[in-house]
């Protein structure tokens, strides 16, 4: 997909709500060194080791040509590398500074942008998308909460068929009245009646980024590094331009379907036609650093953030069911779906974390956070998986092993 869906979908989180995720946010933060003991002697063998081995060997086997990761605990930046090549070409190596695309990671960027508006009393939640966007097809019957939660029974533009149609739309660029036209023309325009079900829009997240613009009066990318990256620290995260230069950017890669282990150049993408669905580029530490900013409560007000981290509801109270595979026993209880504001939430070994993964022509994008231990894992690849998805499974357990390890430091 050239925008990942959701990932955790129908993931169950514990016991510790959102609101309580919030609360800790809240609280503050305290700052040991980087890479102390429980007992707070330095640790003097790299924890990571093991990690690096893994990465490396997912280099020489061809399952990706590049890979950066970051790890951060109570705003230290515990690990950084980057592995691989971030140009084959001219065999550049990937670096801890090096520049990825981050695709659906963009969205809780925009969420962020429509809470800070809601702060400041320029819109509310609830508020219908025609005082926005009157032109859009039934936008009186949809709210900017049912958008940011995928409730509003928008369609998903990205899932265009034929597939040839929607890369060659994709090569096009876009002003703010072509982007709104493109998207009612999503088919289905509705999958289902707003409020009803729960559905991964691309649609209502491009749609929330025209929204921003119309508030703000500037554009949503503006908005995004004055009122977010800048107070965040993100010196290498922009909404992405193709005509930008950029210093250390990665280049995309994609399978060759024929030729197993060999990679070719990423369909060409105008970063206007994914918009504020998923148009960013950063780094592992710059998210990171995001995560720390936003959990940690340095960019959007306690009781902001408790409503941005509470999963969306349906219109009759409930939460969203997830979809029933079709060889599910009938028997099998059905798992809901836990998505706030361009955050889904969940469970790993018995750890809760917020997260939301990303994916666009040429990258994939792992972002999740541990925030009861404050602890954010990022990692980018300059790789889609297209054409060949079961590779892209080593990558993640990577991941989980970045995970298991950053968990037992301190």
């Amino acid at each position: 997909m050239p925008l990942s869906k959701a990932p955790m979908a129908g993931v169950l989180l514990s016991r510790r709500s959102a609101l309580q995720l919030a609360l800790a946010a809240a609280a503050g933060m305290a700052l040991p060194p980087a890479f102390a003991t429980s007992r707070g002697k330095a640790a003097t063998a790299n924890p990571f080791a093991a990690i690096d081995a893994m990465a490396e060997t997912l280099i020489a086997e061809h399952a990706t040509p590049g890979l950066s990761l970051a790890v951060m605990r109570t705003g230290n930046l515990l690990y950084a590398r980057g592995y691989g090549a971030a140009n084959l070409e001219t065999n550049t190596p990937v670096t801890a500074e090096t520049v990825f695309r981050v695709g659906s990671i963009s969205k809780q960027f925009i969420a962020t942008a429509v809470a800070l508006l809601a702060e400041e009393g320029k819109l509310g939640y609830d508020d219908l998308l025609s005082k926005f966007l009157p032109l859009f097809p039934r936008a009186s019957e949809i709210t900017l909460r049912q958008m940011l939660t995928h409730t509003s029974g928008l369609g998903n533009y990205t899932d265009t068929e034929p597939r040839e149609e929607f890369f060659q739309l994709a090569r096009t660029d876009y002003g703010d009245t072509q982007l709104l036209a493109a998207m009612a023309a999503t088919s289905p325009l509705f999958t289902s009646e707003p409020g009803t079900a729960w559905a991964y829009s691309n649609t209502a997240y491009v749609l929330l980024g025209l929204v921003v613009q119309v508030v703000s009066g500037e554009p949503y990318g503006a908005f995004l590094r004055r009122r977010l990256f800048e107070p965040a620290g993100m010196q290498q995260t922009a909404v992405d331009d193709t005509g930008d230069v950029v210093l250390h950017r990665a280049s995309g890669y994609t399978a060759k379907a024929t030729h197993p282990g060999e990679f070719r150049n990423a369909d060409f993408i105008s970063m206007t036609f994914p918009g504020a669905a998923g148009a960013m580029r950063s780094t592992p530490s710059d998210l990171c650093r995001w995560h720390s900013a936003l959990l940690g409560g340095r960019i959007v007000k306690p009781e902001t953030l408790r409503v941005m981290l509470t999963p969306g509801r349906l219109k009759n109270g409930e939460l969203p069911p997830a979809p029933t595979a079709p060889d599910a026993k009938k028997d099998t209880q059905q798992e809901t779906i836990k998505y706030g504001f361009g955050l889904s939430f969940g469970d790993f070994e018995g750890h809760d974390y917020v997260e939301h993964d990303g994916g666009i022509f040429g990258f994939i994008s792992l972002f999740r956070s541990f925030w009861p231990q404050q602890l954010t894992v990022a990692m980018l690849v300059n790789y889609d998986g297209f054409g060949s998805p079961e590779k892209f499974k080593p990558v993640k357990n990577v991941r989980d092993a970045v995970v298991r390890a950053a968990l037992t430091q301190g």
